[in-house]
This record gives C-alpha cells, structure tokens and sequence, in this order.
C-alpha cells in the first residue's frame, strides 16, 4: 500500500492518504495475529515483515516532510522534524541493513533469524502515531510534537536493544 499512499501524498489527499496508512498498518497486526494463531509462520514471512515495516514507514515520512505536515511543531521541536525524521530513517535503515546481511551470510552459514526484543516490537507504533497524526493533520499540535519525542526517546531505547540482540548478524 506503500506506492498508494505515496501517490495520495503527492496528490494533496492527506486524509484519504491517513486513512490508507492506518487500514495498512492494522492488517500488518491482523497478518501477524493470524500468522501466530494458525501456526503459519517463516523465516520468510518474518523477514518481509520487517521489511514491509520500512517500505510503509521510511518513504511516506520523506514524502511527508516537503509537504510540510510538520511544520505545525516548528515551535515546539528543535530542528523541526529532522531529530524524529533522522532517527526513524537511521533505524529503519539499521533494520534493513540487519536484514539483508542476514540474508546474505544465511546462505553459507547456520544462523537463527534474531527475533525482535519484547521492546522493539512496539517501535512501528511509535513511528506511525506521529506520522498519521502529521498526514491526518489531527489533534493538537503538542499533541504530535509529544508523539514525535516519544517516538524518538522510544526509537533509540528499541534499537539499542534490538542491534544488541542481533550483533552477531553484524558481525564476522
């Protein structure tokens, strides 16, 4: 749905592009419940759900930014919304990274797909409250610059753990 919400961006739908970022998001938790519940997980679907995550969240923030769904926090963050911009964008790629080296030393070597941390299976959420509340232009403006903190305290607290958790995929 990615492209989709890209092309509604661009097209000065924001509701509808809101709208479509949400039903996105819930069948990515409806395709993990199922998933759990029947028994039908894989490596494969474990992998391109993470990667799935970044393709719904890294493009459409970008997007995002020049249309300036931000700028109501200018006066409420520092460098309004690069600090929350970079710090999902540097994760996502992280993750992204994770996942493509795994990919590739899977193929000659015996390694376990390091499953999220408790703490970082939560961090989409934190991405995605303040980029829906910035594409619906919804709510207060304390109330998405609050999301955009947290999102980023959240963001490197997760990833802390997370690259903790799968250093060896990093490593030789």
């Amino acid at each position: 749905m990615s492209p989709v919400i890209a092309w509604l961006l661009c097209q000065g739908k924001f509701q509808v592009a809101g709208i479509v970022i949400l039903i996105a998001a819930s069948t990515d938790i409806l395709d993990g419940f199922l998933a759990r519940r029947l028994g039908q997980t894989s490596l494969g679907g474990a992998i391109f759900d993470l990667i799935a995550d970044q393709l719904l969240i890294i493009p459409n923030l970008i997007i995002a930014i020049p249309l300036g769904l931000y700028t109501r926090t200018d006066n409420l963050m520092l460098w309004n919304p690069y600090p929350f911009v970079v710090v999902v964008i540097a994760a996502g790629v992280g993750v992204l990274a994770g996942v493509f080296i795994f990919i590739w030393k899977h193929r000659t070597l015996k390694l376990d797909f390091p499953a999220p941390p408790g703490i970082s299976k939560a961090v989409f959420w934190f991405w995605l409250a303040p980029i829906a509340v910035g594409i619906l232009q919804i709510g207060p403006d304390i109330l998405l610059a609050m999301l955009m903190y947290f999102a980023i305290i959240y963001t490197l607290i997760a990833s802390y753990f997370y690259f903790r958790k799968a250093r060896y995929v990093f490593s030789n």
